[in-house]
């Protein structure tokens, strides 16, 4: 909730990877093509949170299995139970398939989380770091994330599933929140009445919000409960 497939601060490095295409090509994309590419991230999304609910549901859930703290060993388990149910044919697609989803998502967020961060800079001091600075800027972003994002593995590596856990559960309690400020960004008066969403669009996200506030709450109660 919140997390899976992608969290919903994404939305934030989705709009800075198309500023800075847009730097680059010296095109500014139309209402219809940004919408055209935002709907085939969209449903992607959602498609593959159906196949990570589906996977986890069907084949980890009432598996018996004791999943490890290690990263590494949490890795062979997850394989092995993939390959179990699958059959000793699947084994090479799976780990390729596995490599790709680590690799991808490592290679995603080595570039946002320092371009979003040199952002936030900008905004909350103009002054001191001025656009002259912006490369310089996300490069030194970029070596301070990546090698803090090491130092938490070094440290923390045998207790990956505390870190998931904490992950998760922010981005999950934080998800109201930044759906919220999404929303409040496309509605703003700055955005051009026939740019922002239907009426049935509005009703959706508000509906997805109070779900999303709902579940937030009983999850904390839940939580208190245990």
């Amino acid at each position: 909730m919140g997390w899976m497939p992608i969290p919903i601060d994404a939305a934030a490095w989705h709009s800075l990877w198309t500023l800075e295409r847009t730097k680059q090509t010296k095109y500014k994309p139309k209402l219809r093509e940004s919408l055209i590419d935002f709907n085939i991230g969209y449903i992607g999304a959602a498609l593959l949170a159906l196949g990570f609910l589906s996977l986890g549901a069907l084949v980890m859930y009432g598996s018996g299995e004791a999943f490890a703290s290690s990263g590494t060993v949490f890795a062979g388990q997850l394989i092995g139970l993939y390959t179990g149910s699958l059959g000793g044919w699947a084994y090479p697609i799976i780990i390729v398939c596995a490599f790709s989803t680590m690799f991808s998502t490592t290679l995603t967020v080595t570039d946002a989380y320092p371009r979003v961060s040199r952002r936030m800079l900008e905004v909350l001091a103009p002054q001191r770091f001025s656009q002259k600075d912006d490369i310089a800027l996300y490069r030194w972003l970029l070596i301070i994330i990546s090698v803090l994002s090491l130092g938490v593995l070094y440290f923390l590596g045998d207790q990956f599933t505390l870190m998931i856990d904490l992950a998760t559960t922010l981005s999950f309690l934080t998800a109201p929140v930044l759906a919220y400020i999404n929303y409040r960004l496309v509605t703003a008066p700055h955005v051009p009445d026939d740019c922002q969403p239907k009426l049935w669009l509005k009703l959706l996200s508000w509906s997805g919000m109070v779900f999303l506030t709902g579940f937030a709450l009983l999850y904390i109660y839940w939580q208190l409960q245990f």
